[in-house]
C-alpha cells in the first residue's frame, strides 16, 4: 500500500506484510566484537528484518511498530550498539544505521523515544559517520602513503577500494550519516569540529562501551597500528572521497552504485561452465534475463586474494547494504530522483536485482578464495538468509517506488522453478538402482541403492542417453550417478539442517549404558563453527550437549572434552563433503570416542575416550541428538543408532539398527 503523509522524504508502500510478519518474527540483531566471524554480529546472515520493519512502519504500516521499538531499544542496550570501526563490520552495522536513519523520519515511531534514546542514536550514528568517514577519506593517511590501511581498532582487514561487501558499509556509512544529520553542512560541521578525546568521554558518559572500545583503542593499545585521535581529527576535518564532497553526494553515490552494479550479466565464469563446476549457476543458464547487460552485481564476476570469484553470497552482501544507504536518501529527502544519477542507478539495479533473484531460485554454486562455496538456492537458504523480507525491500517497495513493476508477493515469480535437488539435498530411492561411475546408461556400475536408501546430493543434473543424471553420495559409502526417475527428496523429518537456523533437534529412545550412535555431517563452507551432538534434555545452549562433534572454525574436525574442545587427530573438512561420524558413549562414565570417516577413507580418531562437558558432568542419560550453528550451516543426517539400552521406538526418520 502507498501511504502519503508529511514526511521529511518521498512516500514509500511497504514491504508485504508477509514480508513484515516473517521479520517480526526474526530474533533481534546485537553487535559487539566478540562474535565469531569478524563481522561483530550475530545478524550477518538474517540481518535486514529491523529494515523492513522500520520502512513498513515509515509507509504506514503499524504492524510491525512494537517489534521496531523493541529492536531499537535493544540495540540501545549497552553492549549490544554496533562496534563501528570504519572497516569490514560496517556493512552489517548498516542494519541498525539505516534504520535510525528511517526512525528518525518516522514521527509516530520517533516521538516514542525518550531525549536519552535520542541522545544515544545520535552519538551512535556520528560514530560511525567519524569511523566511515576516515577510513574512506581522501585524507587518510594511510590511503595517501598508498600504504595498508587500518580501522579505528587496527583491524587491518579493509581497503576502501575492495570489493562491494566492503565499499557499500564505509562509503555508504558516510552517506547513512549525511542523511541521518541533514545533509552536507551539518554533517560536515560534525566532522570538522570532530573533537577525538571529548567524544570518547561522551561515549562513557552514555555508557555506549562498544564503540568507546572502539574509540579508545590507540590509547589502551599504544602498540597497535590504530590511528591516533590527533590523526582521525585531522583526517575527516575535510572530507572527500576521490575528490567528491558532502555537497555532492548523489556522485558519491553513484560510486558506489556503478561498482556494485557494475558486471555484465552472465551465467557464471568461464562463460557459465565454472571453475571445477563452481562459479556458475546450476540450471536455467539458457534462459538468463538481460543476458550480457549491464547490471549485474560485482561479486558475480570478482576477484579476491585467492583469484576469480563468483559468489551469490558475497553479491547478495552488496545488495542488502545498497538497498540500505539508498533507502536511507530517500527517506531523508536527499535522493534526487528525476536526476541522471538516480536515473542510472534504477536501470542497473533493476538488472542485476532481477539477475541475482533469479539465480537463487535456480541455484548457484559459488566460487571465493580458490574454492566451491556450498549451493545457494531459494529453498535452502530463504530462512537463514530472510530472503522474504530482504528480496521484498526490492520487488514491494523500491522496483514500485522507482516506478517499476512490482507487486506484493514476497516471491513475485510464480513458478520460480527452483533446482529439483541443488547441492547437500538429501534423497530417497523409489526402487533399487545402479550408481554409475559417470552419467551415462553405460557408465560402470560402481554399486547399488537399495529401494528406500538414502543420500546427499552432490550435483547435477545432466542429461545423457535421454536420461536426467544426479551424483548422489550414498549412505553406503559408495558416490555415483543414478537417474533422476528412480529417487525423490528426502522427507524433512529424516535429516536436521541448520540453514532453518537455531537448534535442529530430533529425540531418540533413552540412553543409560554404553551405545553408538552414526550420522553423517556435510558442512556448507570451511570454517565455520557447526556442531552435532547429545543431550539429556532438550538443548538450547551449546553447555547443554553433553558429547559434540564439531566443523570447528579453524577448518579442522574437533570433539567436546570436559571444558574445551580438542582434537586427537587433525582432520580438515572440504565444503559440502559428506562425513560419516561415529561416536561410541558410555553414559556411567560420562565418555565418548569419536571416529570421522571421508568419502572413500579411512576412519580418523577426532575423540578418544574425551569427558562429557564439564556443565554435563554428572547427566544420567542421553535422550536427543542436535545440530547448531554460529557461522555457517551443516547437515546432519543418516542417524543410525546401535546398542540401544531399551528395545527403541523410532521416531519419524530416524533409523535404528538393535545389534
Amino acid at each position: 500500500m502507498m501511504v502519503a503523509s508529511a514526511f521529511a522524504g518521498d512516500p514509500l508502500p511497504s514491504p508485504s506484510q508477509a514480508a513484515v510478519d516473517a521479520a517480526k518474527a526474526c530474533q533481534l540483531i546485537s553487535f559487539n566484537r566478540d562474535f565469531s566471524g569478524g563481522a561483530h554480529t550475530n545478524g550477518a546472515w538474517f540481518g535486514g528484518a529491523n529494515i523492513t520493519l522500520a520502512v513498513a512502519s515509515y509507509a504506514g504500516n503499524t504492524s510491525g511498530d512494537a517489534r521496531l521499538l523493541e529492536q531499537i531499544r535493544h540495540t540501545l542496550t549497552p553492549g549490544n550498539e554496533p562496534t563501528c570501526n570504519g572497516g569490514y563490520p560496517a556493512q552489517h552495522e548498516r542494519h541498525a544505521t539505516g534504520m535510525f536513519v528511517i526512525v528518525k523520519n518516522t514521527p509516530r515511531i520517533w516521538d516514542q523515544l525518550t531525549a536519552g534514546e535520542k541522545t544515544r542514536i545520535d552519538l551512535i550514528m556520528k560514530a560511525a559517520l567519524v569511523a566511515n568517514a576516515f577510513t574512506t577519506c581522501d585524507n587518510n593517511p594511510y590511503v595517501k602513503a598508498d600504504a595498508q590501511e587500518y580501522a579505528l581498532d587496527g583491524d587491518d582487514n579493509l581497503n576502501r577500494d575492495w570489493n562491494p561487501n566492503y565499499r557499500e558499509g564505509m562509503i555508504g556509512g558516510v552517506l547513512t550519516g549525511f542523511a541521518y544529520f541533514g545533509g552536507a553542512a551539518p554533517t560536515q560541521a560534525i566532522l570538522t569540529n570532530y573533537n577525538h578525546a571529548a567524544f570518547v568521554a561522551e561515549l562513557g558518559a552514555n555508557n555506549l562501551p562498544n564503540i568507546r572500545e572502539t574509540f579508545n583503542w590507540k590509547a589502551a593499545n599504544p602498540t597497535s597500528k590504530a590511528p591516533s585521535g590527533s590523526t582521525i581529527e585531522a583526517a575527516v576535518d575535510t572530507y572527500k572521497y576521490y575528490g567528491s564532497t558532502l555537497t555532492d553526494h548523489m556522485k558519491i553515490y553513484q560510486a558506489l552504485v556503478n561498482d556494485t552494479y557494475g558486471r555484465n550479466v552472465n551465467a557464471g565464469l568461464n562463460n557459465g561452465a565454472g571453475i571445477d563446476g563452481a562459479g556458475k549457476i546450476v540450471s536455467g543458464a539458457d534462459t538468463l534475463p538481460n543476458k550480457g547487460v549491464l547490471g549485474m552485481l560485482k561479486e558475480f564476476n570478482a576477484t579476491d586474494a585467492n583469484g576469480a570469484r563468483s559468489s551469490w553470497v558475497y553479491a547478495f552482501d552488496g545488495y542488502r547494504p545498497h538497498l540500505t544507504n539508498q533507502l536511507a536518501l530517500i527517506t531523508s529527502g536527499f535522493w534526487d530522483k528525476s536526476g541522471s544519477i538516480a536515473q542510472g542507478a534504477v536501470t542497473r539495479m533493476n538488472i542485476g536485482n532481477t539477475d541475482l533473484w533469479y539465480k537463487a531460485e535456480k541455484g548457484y554454486i559459488g566460487y571465493a578464495k580458490g574454492k566451491a562455496q556450498n549451493t545457494v538456492d531459494y529453498p535452502s537458504y530463504g530462512p537463514s538468509r530472510g530472503f522474504t523480507y530482504n528480496r521484498s525491500l526490492w520487488d514491494d517497495v523500491l522496483k514500485v517506488y522507482h516506478g517499476l513493476s512490482g507487486g506484493t508477493d514476497p516471491d513475485p515469480d510464480p513458478d520460480p522453478e527452483p533446482p529439483a535437488f541443488p547441492a547437500g539435498t538429501r534423497m530417497l530411492t523409489s526402487t533399487a538402482t545402479p550408481l554409475r561411475a559417470s552419467a551415462a546408461s553405460a557408465g560402470t556400475v560402481v554399486g547399488t541403492m537399495a529401494l528406500g536408501s538414502y543420500g546427499t546430493v552432490l550435483g547435477g543434473p545432466v542429461v545423457a542417453d535421454g536420461i536426467t543424471w544426479w551424483q548422489v553420495y550414498s549412505d553406503n559409502g559408495l558416490t555415483g550417478w543414478i537417474n533422476a526417475a528412480h529417487f525423490s527428496a528426502a522427507p524433512a523429518s529424516e535429516y536436521l539442517n541448520t540453514a532453518n537456523g537455531g537448534w535442529q533437534v530430533r529425540s531418540i529412545p533413552a540412553q543409560t549404558g554404553t551405545f553408538t550412535i552414526s550420522f553423517n555431517m556435510r558442512p556448507s563452507a570451511t570454517n565455520i563453527d557447526a556442531l552435532t551432538g547429545l543431550s539429556a534434555s532438550t538443548p538450547s545452549a551449546f553447555s547443554h550437549l553433553a558429547a559434540v562433534v564439531r566443523f570447528g572454525p579453524t577448518g579442522v574436525f574437533d570433539a567436546r572434552n570436559g571444558g574445551g574442545y580438542a582434537a586427537a587427530n587433525v582432520l580438515s573438512y572440504q565444503a559440502g563433503v559428506t562425513y560419516r561420524v561415529q561416536m561410541t558413549v558410555n553414559v556411567t562414565a560420562r565418555t565418548y570416542s569419536a571416529t570421522v570417516t571421508p568419502p572413500n577413507g579411512t576412519p580418523v580418531t577426532i575423540a578418544n575416550n574425551y569427558a562429557f562437558r564439564t556443565e554435563q558432568a554428572s547427566v544420567t542419560s542421553l535422550s536427543y541428538i542436535s545440530a547448531s550453528a554460529s557461522i555457517g550451516t551443516h547437515t546432519t543426517s543418516g542417524i543410525v543408532l546401535q546398542g540401544a539400552s531399551s528395545p527403541p521406538s523410532a521416531p519419524t526418520g530416524l533409523r535404528i539398527v538393535e545389534n
